[in-house]
């Protein structure tokens, strides 16, 4: 009898692991890289968020792969349950579906800069235009000294620093975006063609994604190469001050800070289809006019199905709704523009985002979800709430690991200003000749504030590694 309970026990009990198991709603995404912080940050918010257990994921493997993967040779199922790319689907792509009634949706979410990084030490600006960019690029110049160069950057007269080129390999937006640029901008240079994927030079930097790039450009100096801007900045790489179509010389930084990126859109607002279920294809925000206007503006989009019933469990499909929905609710996607130098597009884009996304198919018997910004009592306590309001321990200790490095970042800044004036004081000592001992003090002396700099870094790591929340 007891031998009966115990197995039957064991069946409930593994019925109950399978059932729990199963009951965990997943939604994954693939795509560009571009925006891929700032989906995983909103994606970790909706699961932190929620009292049912979800599982939300993003793949950022770059535009080429995301579109392919969405397509999935005209499969009525995507390979993923979403797509993202910073340049529309291509025409043959969008038509293929369509012919297959696959109805689509283009979702624009978000506004950024693509821009081209370097590392030439020791200089402070570099300044190019888009014909001096084609020559780099192409390997027609291949040092910095050369004479073209010098004319627009009389620092690098006498310059035999080499030139390495660092490109992005497999289909990418970026290089979709740099290579129409060039080729719109300069024609007479850029001889190269153009898309997510054309044949380089074979003395140029093969670099997978944003990282690699990274890596090639800090890893070798003389390298030049492009990505997207807030990633570069984000790794704190130079950044070269290139002309636009007026005539303005300016980083993209600066550009952004002026409504350089978002007047990219407006100069091409009457151009633009005024609905998500259009052929996007022939949008385009390069090279566009405006004073301050970025000449390298890429717009991000979600691309979806029209017909969620590709996912099998209807509270997944109205799940994926309610995500696509956050990308446009400021209490979400402003994360993109505060932390990640996004630009959003204009509240006409968003109406009809929105609309759009509320008109997706799903299953009769799905669950709508819902997202609590202010405080809904009772309703709020539901399973498919995803409420503002409830926060885990993780994303608490986050927030404050997070002040904590804000504060020691201006402490460093503080630092560094010391450790300037000290090297300062130790070329006026060598300059006249003073002794051997006031030199090593002052080596001394430096050498202490970097040990401080590195014990404050790890020790206020090292405090929110161990520092585990009580029972």
């Amino acid at each position: 009898m007891f031998k009966s309970l115990f197995a039957t026990a064991a069946l409930l009990a593994a019925a109950t692991v399978t059932t729990a198991h199963q009951d965990v709603l997943n939604i994954h995404g693939s795509g560009t890289t571009n925006p891929s912080k700032c989906i995983w940050a909103i994606m970790e918010d909706f699961m932190d968020q929620s009292k049912h257990p979800i599982r939300m994921t993003y793949r950022a493997v770059g535009s080429g792969t995301g579109i392919a993967e969405f397509i999935n040779g005209n499969s009525s199922v995507p390979a993923a349950d979403f797509g993202s790319g910073d340049l529309p689907l291509p025409k043959d792509a969008y038509d293929g579906l369509i012919a297959n009634n696959v109805g689509v949706l283009h979702l624009p979410i978000l506004l950024s800069a693509v821009s081209v990084f370097h590392n030439v030490p020791g200089l402070e600006v570099l300044d190019l235009d888009a014909c001096l960019l084609a020559r780099i690029f192409s390997r027609k110049i291949k040092s910095w000294g050369d004479e073209a160069i010098v004319v627009r950057n009389p620092s690098l007269d006498g310059s035999t620093l080499q030139i390495s080129v660092a490109r992005r390999v497999l289909g990418s937006s970026s290089t979709d975006s740099i290579t129409n640029y060039l080729c719109k901008a300069c024609p007479q240079e850029w001889d190269l063609g153009v898309g997510p994927l054309i044949e380089w030079p074979e003395d140029t930097l093969p670099c997978e994604g944003s990282g690699g790039v990274t890596t090639c450009i800090t890893e070798l100096p003389g390298t030049i190469g492009y990505l997207d801007a807030g990633h570069g900045h984000a790794e704190g790489l130079p950044e070269i001050e290139l002309v636009n179509l007026n005539g303005t010389s300016q980083n993209s930084k600066k550009a952004g800070e002026r409504g350089g990126i978002a007047s990219a859109m407006a100069e091409a607002e009457g151009e633009l289809p005024t609905n998500a279920r259009e052929d996007w294809s022939n949008v385009s925000l390069l090279n566009r006019p405006g004073q301050y206007t970025w000449p390298i503006v890429l717009l991000t989009y979600i691309y979806v199905r029209e017909d969620l019933s590709y996912l099998n469990d209807p509270d997944e499909q109205t799940l994926l709704k309610a995500f696509l929905k956050a990308l446009y609710d400021d209490n979400y996607v402003q994360q993109c523009v505060s932390d990640h130098d996004f630009t959003l597009p204009p509240a006409s884009i968003k109406n009809f985002a929105v609309a759009a996304i509320d008109s997706l198919a799903v299953s009769e018997n799905a669950t709508e979800w819902t997202i609590e910004s202010s405080t809904a009592p009772i309703v709020a306590t539901g399973d498919f709430v995803i409420s503002q309001k409830r926060r885990t321990h993780n994303e608490v200790e986050r927030d404050v690991l997070m002040d904590q490095v804000a504060e020691l970042m201006l402490r460093v800044a503080e630092m560094e200003v010391m450790v300037s004036d000290s090297q300062i004081e130790m070329q006026r000592v060598a300059d006249d000749n003073f002794d051997k001992d006031a030199m090593l003090t002052i080596s001394l002396v430096l050498g202490i504030i970097g040990t401080v700099l590195s014990l404050m870094l790890a020790g206020c790591f090292l405090n929110q590694f161990f520092h585990k929340p009580h029972a």
